[in-house]
């Protein structure tokens, strides 16, 4: 019987001070963003490090974290029963909103995977890839990066969600 985990949480937060060198200005404002989760099933979900979105990140007006290279990247374990086939899956597109709600805005995800905490040789999923194994210790790394089009961004506060699902196979 499949067992089923929704890590609601990975609630992010966005917290944008945004002050983007649109305007040629640098502020030293960050992003921050807070992942939380919360435990459905037997598989355990662990964040070792939220993804952090700073300016210095921008380029054509995007934010982009790369899950498989950069230290901002969001960092998560997941823990199970050891050697299990597992399938994860995740909507690559999620609506982030102004605090105020009179603005949104489209963060593409992107995770990479890994039996081993080594984030250069991580796995990135997609359709065709999104089925691993736990590694003998009963453990997955996850890093959750992504991208944001800032181009039309006003300042402020932006939260979202992300769901993450796991399922044993």
């Amino acid at each position: 019987m499949k067992q089923l985990i929704r890590a609601f949480g990975f609630l992010l937060f966005f917290s944008f001070s945004m002050a983007f060198p649109l305007a040629a200005q640098n502020d030293g404002s960050d992003v921050s963003v807070t992942v939380s989760t919360s435990i459905i099933s037997s598989i355990e979900m662990v964040t070792l490090q939220s993804m952090r979105l700073r300016e210095t990140q921008v380029e054509n007006e995007r934010i982009i974290i790369n899950p498989q290279t950069s230290n901002d990247a969001g960092k998560m374990v997941a823990m199970g029963t050891p050697n299990s086939d597992i399938r994860i899956s995740y909507l690559q597109q999620r609506e982030i909103t102004q605090a105020n709600g009179s603005e949104n805005l489209i963060f593409n995800y992107e995770v990479a995977a890994n039996q081993q905490d080594d984030q250069a040789t991580a796995e990135i999923l997609d359709n065709e890839n999104r089925d691993f194994v736990f590694n003998e210790e009963g453990q997955l790394y996850l890093w959750i990066g992504g991208s944001v089009d800032i181009s039309t961004a006003t300042p402020g506060n932006y939260q979202g969600e992300f769901t993450l699902e796991i399922e044993y196979i």
